[in-house]
């Protein structure tokens, strides 16, 4: 075989990782400039608060095993990789740097910049008090109409439902954990009993009801022309891709984080046969 067939051969099998490779990066570059992280970042501690109710009724070591065991599983160090992964098999490469372009426009990193400075924000005093305060209040049919619009385009009620049952999933599990091998459920029969007391059409349409006004506080800032940009960004071809790709890897990256709560828990002595 003379070296031009060998050189050409070589470079095919190389290239199948090296396109691999270049969607991770070009992945990567789309969870930075997405600001995904910072809308990542508050998960452990409503992880932790939702761990309130059941003070008094749990050992505090245990609460204090779970609080741990969901600030490293939901971690957003320990998400990130999972997530570029994941957006990095779903879109094509050209997408992705479509995608990138919107996102480093004028308009896509004026949004950006709106959602990630309001994402620690969110359902605090600072959302709060501005939701009573006349701006939070005035009547905007037109805007109430674009905002109404981007959460459906963005799937925004689907990733919030799946944020709740991620952390709530976490909390049943690490719960289970606490309790001897023969006794616990297992995460089938945790996600079953979750769905049981919390229907996903239910929580859905509870979660639809919370966002308008809660997107009318991220966006309260960005100006109608941009906001009706992004709504045209996100409701086009590659807008509805992009998101159909971020919100299918938020949720398989959360759903393995709130498996982990339970294999990071300590595990539980085996009681003494007799």
């Amino acid at each position: 075989m003379t070296r031009v067939r060998l050189a050409i051969l070589a470079l095919a099998l190389a290239a199948p990782s090296v396109l691999a490779q270049t969607r991770l990066e070009l992945a990567g570059r789309l969870y930075e400039r997405a600001a995904i992280a910072a809308q990542l970042a508050p998960i452990p501690a409503q992880f932790e608060q939702g761990l309130e109710g059941y003070r008094g009724k749990v050992p505090d070591e245990a609460i204090a095993a779970l609080v741990d065991a969901g600030r490293k599983s939901f971690a957003e160090e320990a998400l990130r990789g999972e997530i570029v992964a994941d957006i990095a098999k779903t879109m094509k490469a050209e997408d992705i740097r479509k995608t990138l372009d919107w996102l480093d426009g004028l308009t896509g990193r004026r949004v950006t910049l709106a959602e990630a400075g309001a994402a620690a924000d969110i359902g605090g005093e600072a959302m709060r008090a501005w939701l009573e305060s006349d701006k939070g209040k005035a009547h905007r049919p037109q805007r109430d109409k674009m905002i109404s619009e981007l959460i459906r385009t963005t799937r925004s009620v689907e990733i919030g439902a799946g944020f709740i049952e991620a952390t709530s999933l976490g909390i049943a599990v690490g719960m289970d954990a606490t309790q001897p091998v023969e006794k616990r459920i297992g995460v089938a029969g945790l996600r079953a009993r979750l769905r049981q007391a919390m229907p996903p059409a239910r929580l859905r349409a509870d979660v639809a009801a919370m966002l308008p006004p809660m997107y009318a506080y991220v966006y309260r800032d960005v100006s109608d022309a941009d906001l009706a940009q992004y709504v045209k960004f996100s409701g086009s071809p590659l807008g509805s891709r992009y998101s159909e790709a971020v919100a299918g890897a938020l949720a398989g990256a959360l759903l393995r984080a709130s498996v982990r709560v339970g294999e990071k828990m300590p595990a539980v002595p085996e009681k003494k046969q007799i």
